[in-house]
């Protein structure tokens, strides 16, 4: 017992001697965020689990150790429920978001591949008799499609078990640019080519060409980092190119942090969600919510379940809009998954008409409903006849072991539906394919929640607002902390706080026009269009460095205009 203490210790003063309490910088992976804990919230960490308030983990394998819930076949099969949950009978169908638009949509989407990636190992075929893993429950968890499905044959549908953890080999094309201002691309890279011009890009996400508005996410943070570097660099001439870099990429992380907590966010949970965890930004100055005890690392349940509320946002089309905001074209979205053709095409000129339907034309409601481009077409370009991402969905919290949906009411302190004429108008549809009330999976009666004005239900609001909470106090280098160290002056973080919006950073880097004081929101009365030159931006000359003086620097100092 001693032996292992004084091995522990040890361990930990090692690690400790890697993290110096001072580090200015957030380090690239978020190890050192917590100097007790150096790996939470580290990429390629394992998830974590929350726990219930008699300290049981909130974990449900089928044998108690690894087995998906539900193994072999005690639960419906995935796409069996996909088709009665989606019955346009339970409509109405597919309808648009009366208050947030498609980029509330894309937003949250590049927010998850920032959280969350989950590693597949790739091919295996579970259906294939003839692969090693076939029939092998670590690897495989296979299900079926049943006679009469009006998309998919009947059959074997394959399904391949999650790794614990990701490494990500992409964070060093971060901030690099290719000419026309677009994301860098390099030989082999992997994405569906449309055109014979058209190239892979590459970005801080291997996943960035999963969908053009993603793609255009990433571009924009990148287009706005280097604007923002190329100001601080003639601000402060005497910077190092890291120094230069390093301060970008902290003004942008606040600005993101800002952003999401303050604009984003409210428009996915309701606001006593928002008020329970704290989770709004101080309207000035600092706030110093930092508890090491806290861990930021992801939970499992939310990036299994409850952040996936956004694939039912997801538009049956991406448009292009002319500057005077009528559609030119539609894009079907399964036509366009895994490429980067709709705004990499020549040479970037259709950015800005792109970026100009997602800043103004509505996402579909958060509902039960997908539409038929990733329910029943998804990726059947690249791996015919396709998948159903709500079937994906289900399964993959069977294989994560995420208890069911019964269970999480309970440990949010909700009401345990007793049957299924809870879920009303869903009820018959449910139990037509669930055996209990207490079979049903997480992310189905989440989604057939009812939230205040289109947010999500009160399930996923809970795991939501502890898993956001857990990011902001659990965050050393919080955007509001005055830590002498790292901290902005109190004149920079009002500057963010004031100027951060997407609206903004959206028209400087994408060449509109106008755009609504709000882009998360539809254009209305309320949130009208405004010119772009007329939305505060930050004011960069707080962060003039009056030790720098012009002075000739030896040559190969590192102090050349820098291109990202």
């Amino acid at each position: 017992m001693l032996v292992s203490f004084v091995f522990i210790w040890c361990l930990f003063e090692l690690i400790e001697t890697r993290c110096p309490k001072n580090l200015r910088y957030r380090s690239v992976d978020g190890s050192c965020n917590n100097l007790r804990h150096p790996t939470w919230g580290q990429a390629g960490t394992a998830q974590r689990r929350l726990v219930d308030i008699n300290g049981r983990p909130m974990v449900s394998y089928e044998d108690g150790k690894s087995l998906p819930r539900g193994f072999p076949n005690r639960l419906p099969d995935p796409r069996l429920v996909s088709n009665v949950v989606s019955d346009p009978a339970l409509g109405p169908y597919n309808q648009f978001d009366k208050i947030r638009t498609g980029q509330h949509m894309a937003f949250g989407q590049l927010l998850a591949h920032d959280f969350i990636e989950t590693d597949i190992p790739s091919g295996i075929d579970c259906c294939d008799r003839s692969d090693p893993n076939f029939g092998n429950p670590d690897v495989c968890f296979p299900f079926d499609i049943c006679y009469g499905d009006e998309r998919f044959p009947p059959g074997c549908k394959n399904f391949i078990r999650a790794k614990p953890a990701t490494e990500d080999p992409y964070l060093p094309f971060l901030m690099k640019t290719d000419p026309g201002n677009l994301l860098p691309t390099q030989n082999g890279g992997k994405c569906l080519k449309i055109s014979k011009r058209d190239r892979c890009p590459l970005a801080g996400d291997r996943r960035n060409n999963e969908a053009p508005n993603l793609g255009l996410n990433h571009l924009l943070f990148v287009r706005e980092h280097n604007r923002l570097s190329t100001k601080l660099h003639e601000l402060n001439p005497c910077w190092s190119n890291e120094t230069v870099f390093q301060e970008t990429r902290r003004i942008i992380i606040a600005q993101v942090q800002h952003i999401t907590y303050n604009h984003f966010l409210p428009l996915v949970v309701d606001h006593d969600t928002m008020r329970r965890y704290k989770l709004y930004s101080k309207t000035n100055g600092f706030d110093n919510v930092y508890d090491d005890s806290v861990d930021a690392s992801i939970l499992n349940s939310f990036g299994i379940a409850p952040w996936r509320y956004g694939h039912s946002q997801i538009m049956a089309e991406q448009s292009e809009l002319q500057s005077d905001y009528r559609t030119v074209f539609e894009h079907k979205v399964e036509d366009n998954l895994q490429s980067p053709h709709l705004w990499q095409r020549s040479y970037g000129k259709h950015v800005t008409s792109l970026t100009r339907w997602l800043a103004t034309k509505p996402a579909l409601k958060i509902d039960n409903f997908l539409v038929e481009g990733i329910r029943d077409k998804l990726f059947f370009i690249t791996s015919p006849p396709g998948s159903d991402l709500y079937s994906l969905n289900i399964q993959r919290g069977r294989d994560q072991g995420v208890p069911a949906y019964n269970e999480w009411r309970k440990f949010c302190g909700l009401r345990k539906f007793r049957s299924f004429d809870d879920f009303e108008k869903f009820g018959s549809n449910l139990a037509a394919v669930y055996e209990s009330v207490d079979d049903v999976d997480l992310f189905i009666g989440g989604l057939l929640e009812e939230g205040e004005n289109g947010s999500v239900g009160p399930t996923f609001s809970c795991i939501i607002g502890i898993q956001f909470e857990r990011f902001k106090v659990g965050d050393r280098y919080w955007y509001e902390s005055s830590d002498l160290d790292f901290a902005f002056t109190k004149d920079q973080l009002n500057s963010i706080k004031s100027a951060s919006s997407l609206s903004k950073i959206y028209c400087t880097n994408f060449g509109l026009n106008d755009i609504q004081d709000d882009i998360f929101k539809i254009p209305c009365s309320k949130n009208s269009l405004s010119y772009c030159r007329d939305l505060p931006d930050l004011d960069l000359y707080l962060w003039e460095d009056k030790t720098c003086a012009w002075t000739t620097h030896p040559s190969g100092s590192g102090n050349d205009p820098i291109d990202c």
